[in-house]
């Protein structure tokens, strides 16, 4: 009995010791990672304006996508690719019209984790609808980018405009922004389902007429940019 009992102590000194001696030899990695975004979007300050317009009028303003100056160094070879998309999202207003109250300012974007608007902002009516994303020029071949033409159904995921920018053949992409004004109910000309069709001829322009009290709105739409993929020159290869 005796003999039983000192085993049992002896293991429990045993096990008691262990995590002091585990805790006087540390050896450390040390982890680094310099985060950069791929793709530099101008104009930089992030905003086309097109002010006051009027139905039936045609305006055009661009964007330029490219890689940035860290994913285009010339000694960096490990990714060489980037595909990315133009989401189409609302845009939010403050509710107080000084925009004093609110953090952001007069305008806000949405909430990426929900698309929803930030507290003490509003959505704007709807502007996406009304723009084109189209290719300032083609690519080398094969093409890459795709664009959409203004009337269609943001909502549509078809509806997306796509491109990929090559650091060998193809650093940077321009993209025309079309806005195609639409006209009021009960206010619209008898040229205007030709002139939509002149625009996009795969629509119906009854589908693209606003509501006669949305008359003198700010609309909205807020374009993302977002990086869909980043490759080695090895993914490449079929």
């Amino acid at each position: 009995m005796k003999k039983s009992l000192l085993i049992v102590v002896a293991l429990a000194v045993a096990i008691a010791t262990v995590p002091m001696f585990a805790a006087f030899e540390a050896h450390v990695i040390n982890v680094t990672a310099h985060i950069e975004n791929a793709l530099r979007v101008t104009p930089l300050t992030g905003e086309l304006e097109f002010g006051t317009v009027f139905p039936q009028e045609y305006l055009e303003k661009s964007i330029w996508i490219t890689t940035s100056d860290s994913f285009c160094e010339l000694d960096q070879r490990r990714v060489t690719s980037i595909d990315y998309k133009i989401v189409q999202k609302p845009k939010c207003a403050c509710d107080d019209p000084t925009g004093a109250q609110c953090p952001e300012g007069l305008y806000a974007k949405v909430n990426y984790w929900d698309d929803q608007c930030p507290a003490g902002y509003t959505e704007l009516p709807l502007l996406c609808a009304y723009l084109s994303k189209t290719p300032a020029y083609e690519d080398p071949q094969p093409n890459t980018d795709y664009g959409v033409l203004a009337f269609h159904d943001p909502t549509d995921p078809a509806n997306v405009a796509t491109g990929t920018i090559n650091k060998d053949d193809d650093k940077s992409d321009e993209w025309i922004i079309d806005l195609a004004v639409p006209c009021f109910e009960g206010h619209c000309d008898q040229g205007y389902a030709d002139w939509v069709a002149g625009i996009n001829p795969n629509v119906n322009a009854n589908d693209y007429i606003l509501d006669p009290a949305l008359e003198s709105f700010t609309f909205g739409c807020d374009l993302w940019i977002e990086v869909t993929g980043i490759y080695h020159p090895d993914d490449l290869v079929d």
